[in-house]
């Protein structure tokens, strides 16, 4: 990318030490294109220096936050805690009767099924001897 003159905005060729319609010397736009990266430069180091204070002011701030809710997230884990004491029991209890109501289910369900499937044997025998004394 070409660099314009800084008095009459000509292109300057890459080689040109003077600008071709005004005949201003080349190191004065070294000069200026030095100058803008140094405004660059301070205007970062600037802004590098701000947000270093600014986050030294808040920092005061931030520790207060931080002594204030701590009180607050620390009930709320000692409440969490006693919800999930004073709950244990019943959820404890509700897998004890889950389990019992499964296993009476197993109980009255067993024998009729166990029935079906002895019947359903027979008969599956009976055709396949039908079948094979065909």
């Amino acid at each position: 990318m070409g660099m314009n003159c800084s008095k009459c905005g000509t292109l300057l060729p890459a080689q040109a030490e003077y600008c071709p319609s005004c005949g201003a010397p080349r190191s004065e736009f070294d000069h200026f294109v030095r100058e803008a990266e140094r405004a660059v430069y301070q205007a970062f180091e600037d802004g590098r220096t701000a947000l270093d204070a600014a986050a030294r002011e808040l920092q005061p701030t931030f520790d207060k936050a931080v002594q204030v809710l701590r009180p607050a997230v620390e009930a709320v884990g000692k409440a969490t805690r006693e919800v999930a004491a004073a709950v244990q029991p019943a959820a404890e209890k509700t897998v004890k009767v889950a389990q019992d109501v499964a296993n009476r289910t197993v109980e009255v369900v067993k024998p009729p099924v166990t029935k079906v499937r002895q019947r359903t044997s027979h008969a599956v025998e009976r055709i396949r001897q039908k079948f094979r004394g065909t």
